[in-house]
């Protein structure tokens, strides 16, 4: 017996509700927790979008009034269809209503006794449908695979003699964002004169002038080929429109044969109404912005920008696909997880897509973002800061300080080194570096991988003993110099001009906040501590977004678990900014800063090389990130955010404040040592030779100043950090008590010996 259509339909509903595979077409909410609103959604490559409408002239109609091939055909479209050509570098092009109907237009036209459809497994469901409608032969091959296709192309020839092949792919494909290899693809397809379609959706005008795009670069009639080449292209992405086009190159002869073959054969143009001649000229003035304003060069420049700040985090950057052209996607756990992260982005003011299944080709849900020409720079790396800690979390990364409570280490890298928790016998530790030797204070948490090896090689890369490294007569002499820069009385005398760098550093973010909302973490946070570390020693700095790549990226390197690909980028890195220090210490010889008084007092080239990485990355940087915990915690407790603000009893609590951080969530929850004895006693048990990692913070511990270290090896710079970080709390409190946090709430990053919030985004109301 028959289902009855109501229970049916009901049923289906069910299955698609429990499963989290439901969809809807209503608006998005209105953001609630966030003044930023920024689209990551929509198709809207070069930011034509907004625009609005172009001005109507009287002579152009909003209908085409039926078919093109019976009344429909109007000036404005062949005025678009050249346009678009010239834009390609085509020939000639045939526009439809869609571009999902220029897609079953063409798999229409080539359907034929003796055609084959060769179609790489993840292109778009339009080009789907129209294969699945026609009578034509077909195959899917696995996604990107060349070589299975060449084979496939071979049995076809073979099954079918005589008979045609046609391949079909995408430029970028829709939901992952990856780019085919169309420069081989060609050559493959001319090797067995295959017809080559390339769905050009999500690549169409989106490559800078200047270079040839993928479109012109297969539509050109010079290139050396004898199988023919056709292009789609939708006219709702790049061109903000609505409406496709099929693209035709070759000779003008061959371009003229196949355009004629599409008028008198392609159904969805011969039965559809034709585009509205109003939406042409609309697309005919896109054509002109893109090219004539360059948006596809801004829109490089952004993606440029988008790939770097998601692959600033390595969990992140293990799930993150595509990034050749303007689509973004990272993969998730679950359908319901994607759905929950694009819920908590919404709320955010942050749109991004949700791909699950079945718009999936493998079955794994996905957020997919695009990127537009139009987003600002400054704005759009606060979005995507966000993303990626929605999308940590998801994943399993921590919200919470990581070393407050227990081991942050990774459970199979936990045998690397023998956990030392009890205070006393931390300070022991530290007092003592003779029997616990700092051998392995600045070396790699995981081996290196020999590229990664090589590529530090090609610049002389190497980390000396030094201050902290170091023990005996070096390091005393090299403490004697480097004391007096940063002692307790120099930071008192030079307090006016530190006072000074945080006002004016206020200031900045005062007129940054006017334009939305702000990263505490990677403005104030950073600019004091690196403007007072050069104040203070007199040492050069690279150029602000340089100094805070190379930091993160060192810290990384040493301190955390880089895998094998990751490691190799994290070497370019720090071999850049070794070159860099190097050449900066060797110039400094007769100027008046630390390292020409180090050189002056005979501490070899290489040393005090080693000292400036030491001081950039576990000075400036782990200041930064006390800072940055602070106000992470201050801004989440209006109360304790006031009291900061009081002029009067705003300092001491800042100070107060400061050393309940350094005391449980410290940005330096640990540190290393290595035992050069046995020893067998109720805090430690280690043999000679053993890693040891001595905890310095945590919720547990009684006192902060264990945060900076104990005995000979006690952080120079405490006093300096907890003055910069004191101070820049409560000025920023008192310049601006309005200020409260913005968007998604920040996971943490998670090293050996580093830890703090991955941002601190603000607005000020």
């Amino acid at each position: 017996m028959s289902t009855d259509w109501t229970e049916w339909a009901e049923n289906r509903q069910r299955v698609r509700n429990r499963r989290a595979l439901g969809r809807t077409a209503e608006p998005p909410p209105p953001p609630r927790t966030a003044a930023m609103a920024i689209d990551f959604r929509t198709n809207d490559y070069l930011g034509l979008g907004t625009r609005g409408l172009p001005s109507r002239r009287t002579s152009v109609p909003a209908g085409a009034g039926s078919s093109r091939v019976v009344a429909g055909t109007h000036p404005e479209h062949r005025r678009l269809e050249a346009e678009l050509a010239h834009l390609a570098g085509a020939q000639d092009a045939l526009v439809f209503s869609s571009g999902y109907l220029a897609n079953l237009g063409i798999i229409g036209a080539l359907d034929a006794p003796g055609t084959t459809l060769l179609m790489d497994d993840h292109v778009h469901a339009s080009l789907r449908d129209a294969a699945r409608a026609a009578s034509s032969h077909r195959e899917f091959f696995p996604h990107q695979d060349l070589t299975n296709l060449a084979h496939r192309m071979e049995d076809a020839s073979k099954a079918r003699p005589g008979g045609r092949i046609a391949v079909i792919v995408e430029s970028v494909y829709s939901v992952v964002g990856d780019a085919t290899d169309l420069d081989t693809l060609a050559r493959v397809c001319a090797t067995h004169r295959a017809l080559l379609v390339v769905d050009e959706a999500h690549s169409f005008a989106t490559v800078p002038q200047g270079t040839l795009t993928r479109t012109h670069d297969l539509c050109s009639h010079e290139r050396d080929t004898t199988a023919p080449m056709i292009v789609t292209a939708s006219l709702s992405k790049a061109l903000a429109g609505q409406g496709g086009v099929i693209l035709f190159g070759g000779s003008p002869g061959q371009a003229a044969l196949w355009r004629d073959h599409l008028v008198n054969t392609a159904r969805p143009f011969i039965f559809d109404t034709g585009l509205s001649p109003l939406v042409a000229e609309a697309a005919l003035e896109a054509c002109t912005a893109a090219v004539g304003e360059n948006l596809a060069a801004a829109l490089e420049e952004r993606r440029r920008c988008a790939l770097s700040a998601l692959r600033r985090r390595p969990a992140v950057e293990r799930i993150l696909e595509g990034g050749a052209g303007p689509i973004l996607s990272l993969r998730m756990p679950s359908p319901d997880s994607a759905l929950g992260a694009a819920r908590e982005l919404d709320e955010a003011g942050i749109r991004v897509g949700v791909f699950r299944p079945p718009s999936v080709p493998d079955n794994i849900s996905r957020l997919r973002l695009s990127v537009h020409a139009d987003h600002r720079p400054d704005q759009l790396v606060v979005a995507l800061e966000q993303v990626a800690s929605v999308v940590e979390r998801a994943w399993g990364i921590t919200g919470r300080c990581p070393f407050a409570q227990g081991d942050a280490r990774p459970a199979d890298h936990r045998y690397r080194q023998v956990l030392v928790e009890d205070p006393a016998t931390v300070r022991d530790v530290m007092g003592d570096p003779e029997s616990y030797v700092p051998d392995n204070a600045l070396t790699t948490n995981v081996p290196l991988v020999p590229a990664a090896r090589r590529i530090l090689a090609t610049v002389g890369f190497q980390l000396p003993a030094v201050l902290a490294s170091a023990s005996g007569e070096l390091h005393r002499k090299v403490r004697r110099i480097t004391t007096p820069y940063f002692s307790a009385t120099t930071v008192r005398r030079r307090l006016p001009d530190i006072r000074r760098i945080c006002r004016d550093s206020i200031r900045e973010l005062e007129a940054e906040l006017e334009c939305g909302p702000v990263d505490l973490s990677r403005t104030i946070a950073f600019s004091v501590p690196a403007r007072s570390l050069q104040l203070l020693s007199g040492m050069p700095a690279p150029e602000s977004s340089a100094l805070q790549r190379w930091s993160a990226d060192s810290l990384e390197l040493f301190w955390g678990w880089p895998e094998r690909t990751r490691q190799l980028g994290l070497a370019r890195s720090a071999a850049d900014f070794y070159a860099w220090l190097r050449t900066e210490v060797q110039g400094a010889r007769g100027e008046e800063n630390l390292f020409a008084d180090l050189l002056a007092a005979g501490v070899g080239l290489e040393r005090v090389v080693s000292l400036g990485y030491f001081l950039v990355i576990a000075g400036q940087e782990t200041t930064r990130m006390l800072i940055g915990t602070a106000l992470h915690r201050a801004l989440g407790d209006r109360s304790l955010w006031s009291a900061l603000g009081n002029p009067e009893s705003g300092p001491g609590t800042a100070k107060e404040l400061i050393r309940e951080t350094l005391r449980a969530y410290s940005s330096v929850p640990t540190w290393r040592r290595q035992s050069a004895v046995s020893v067998d006693s109720p805090g430690l048990r280690a043999e000679p030779g053993d890693h040891l990692l001595l905890r310095l913070s945590g919720e547990a511990l009684q006192d902060h100043r264990l945060a900076f270290g104990h005995g000979i090896h006690r952080c120079l710079g405490a006093a300096l950090a907890e003055q910069e970080a004191s101070l820049v709390v409560h000025d920023v409190a008192r310049n601006l008590p309005g200020l409260r946090p913005s968007g998604a709430p920040p996971s943490w990053l998670t090293l050996l010996s580093f830890q703090s919030p991955q941002h601190v985004i603000v607005e000020n109301p």
